[in-house]
């Protein structure tokens, strides 16, 4: 992989959406409070990291491919723009490979809103490809909890941001349905050792 690749997607990404920049750099802190978890458990080798640490960063690659005003909404999306939303990691996965980037990255960036029960309707649906369990790749199991966490306890302009120990328990209420049952219980008490 070339070293100029990764801080020219990120200069990019800062150019485009200085929200999601930061978003993908708190996902990676999260990550980065798991990581001892996931080698003592071995669901990831020291190896790993740096990779585990790009799919991170990188897995909002695809909204340098959404228009501004979807991105810049100060209100929840309507349906229609929902669904162009929901198109980001595809985007984001069919750009990003055109370099020679590791496919555990690509596959992270392109599954990390896939569902561990598969389900792909409702309020929450699994997306791109509606895969399920083990099927979805490892590392976009263990980005798609850090990206909700994220997403629970950060302000945007149409919702509060909800306490740390809120966001906890809707993680844990989520193992097995949402995401990766053994993942969660890392993740949650990963982070509850840390605050």
């Amino acid at each position: 992989m070339s070293t100029t690749v990764i801080p020219t997607m990120l200069q990019a990404m800062e150019n485009k959406d200085q929200v999601t920049l930061q978003h993908s750099s708190r996902v990676q802190q999260l990550i980065n409070l798991v990581i001892p978890n996931l080698i003592k458990n071995n669901v990831i080798s020291h190896e790993e990291v740096a990779d585990l640490w790009t799919s991170a960063i990188l897995h909002d690659v695809g909204k340098l491919f959404v228009e501004d005003k979807i991105l810049d909404s100060n209100e929840k999306l309507n349906k229609e723009d929902y669904q162009y939303m929901k198109t980001h990691p595809q985007r984001g996965y069919n750009f990003i490979r055109q370099f020679n980037i590791p496919a555990k990255i690509l596959l992270a960036i392109k599954h990390h809103h896939e569902r561990w029960d598969g389900n792909n309707t409702g309020k929450y649906p699994g997306y791109p490809d509606g895969l399920k369990g083990k099927k979805i790749p490892i590392y976009a199991r263990i980005i798609k909890i850090a990206d909700t966490y994220d997403a629970i306890t950060s302000y945007r302009h149409y919702k509060e941001a909800k306490p740390l120990k809120d966001a906890l328990n809707i993680i844990k209420k989520g193992a097995g349905t949402q995401f990766d049952p053994e993942l969660s219980e890392m993740f949650v008490k990963s982070l509850s050792n840390s605050y």
